[in-house]
């Protein structure tokens, strides 16, 4: 069997402190390794588009949320695990590449509702699909089963972490 990195740091912790439990590792440790990795190759495949990530984040979860393509700052924030804070710069970035735009709520003029503008919705459309291709080309080396499985166990994982 092939070795990765984790190994190698289960190995110096184990004859470090032998009696240290560092079990977790061989999980959590491969999760926090290969979402890094995934964001890395996310920003590759979208830096040709003039995106980013974080950018990428905002813009899908308002297409995903169908017509009008608009959604409060706070749901936002709940959708791509921000701070409000956070979402408010980054929505500002967004905004100047003119690819969301801040509009009163329809239902309470006193609060803002962000919307994609159409040249987000087109953007998001023409990224979305490659998108996605590169994502599942990443599971290539797994039979149908094996992601079926992988996907169920970090399902498990998910909902014991949640906030």
């Amino acid at each position: 069997m092939e070795r990765d990195i984790i190994d190698g740091l289960v190995n110096q912790w184990e004859a470090e402190l032998p009696d240290l439990d560092v079990s977790h590792l061989e999980t959590v440790g491969r999760i926090w390794r290969i979402s890094e990795h995934l964001r890395r190759r996310f920003d590759q495949w979208l830096q040709p588009y003039g995106l980013s990530w974080e950018a990428f984040d905002v813009i899908v979860s308002l297409r995903r949320a169908g017509k009008p393509f608009r959604m409060r700052p706070s749901e936002l924030s709940e959708a791509c695990l921000l701070t409000s804070g956070a979402m408010t710069n980054r929505l500002d970035r967004i905004e100047r590449l003119g690819l969301v735009a801040r509009k009163p709520a329809p239902d309470d003029r006193r609060a803002i509702q962000v919307e994609l503008t159409s040249k987000g919705v087109a953007l998001v459309d023409e990224v979305l699909r490659t998108h996605f291709a590169n994502a599942r080309q990443l599971l290539d080396g797994f039979e149908p089963e094996e992601r079926q499985m992988l996907a169920g166990l970090l399902r498990k994982l998910l909902i014991s972490v949640a906030d």
